[in-house]
């Protein structure tokens, strides 16, 4: 029988969530759950041969909880952007799924090292070469948000990341989901922000999209530019 522990800090409560979330729907995958005043912890238990099959779905798992969750943390605490908009979230967006295969190899190295899952842990000892570069970019962030005066320019930043990574992927946003047409492919809309439509703008940029149909889906106005903004719009 394979076996394992994810454990972390009660403060990540969106974080907790999520993972409880896709842990019920991860095949193979039996799970019992302890709590402390502060702190969480998860036992997993699954069939050996299921092993390599049930580490993968982990691993996406702690991908998104590392470089989505927890990167988001970190930079609306260290940009100095006191009330989100849509701008803002597009540019916050575009900064935190940047550099994000490269990111996601060093997380699956320093997790394939360890014997179990100490999320909080792992992120304040062992994976300071992420939050030493998220500081750097935020430094950087910040200098060139000094000598933004309007909506145009946040987007210029914005686009200017996103743009360094290539534009590669074509989606259709329907009422119900976000699909990506060129890897054939749902994407996941994850619960990051408190606004449905910010969920989406971060998901749509994760993509890297060079072209996006919206297909019957009805957005608000800001959400209409900034998607304008930041791909080309086609409107079915």
């Amino acid at each position: 029988m394979w076996s394992n522990v994810i454990s972390v800090d009660k403060a990540y409560e969106r974080e907790i969530n999520y993972i409880i979330g896709r842990l019920q729907s991860t095949k193979d995958l039996s799970y019992a759950i302890e709590e402390s005043d502060n702190r969480i912890w998860i036992y997993l238990a699954g069939l050996c041969d299921k092993q390599d099959e049930i580490e993968e779905s982990l691993q996406r798992i702690f991908d998104v909880v590392y470089l989505s969750f927890i990167k988001l943390r970190f930079f609306l605490e260290k940009l100095r952007i006191r009330r989100l908009s849509h701008a803002k979230c597009a540019l916050i967006c575009s900064i935190v799924h940047f550099d994000r295969e490269f990111e996601s190899s060093i997380v699956s190295k320093v997790l394939s090292g360890s014997l179990d899952y100490n999320l909080d842990g792992l992120l304040n000892f062992r994976l300071r070469a992420l939050t030493d570069g998220w500081q750097e970019l935020a430094d950087l962030a910040n200098r060139l948000l000094e000598g933004c005066g309007r909506d145009s320019d946040i987007y210029d930043i914005a686009t200017f990341i996103t743009g360094s990574e290539g534009k590669l992927n074509q989606l259709v946003l329907s009422k119900h989901n976000i699909r990506n047409l060129t890897r054939h492919t749902s994407v996941e809309v994850v619960n990051l922000f408190d606004s449905e439509e910010y969920n989406l703008l971060s998901a749509i940029i994760r993509e890297k999209p060079s072209e996006i149909l919206l297909d019957g889906c009805k957005l608000s106005e800001p959400m209409n530019d900034t998607l304008k903004k930041i791909v080309r719009v086609i409107e079915k």
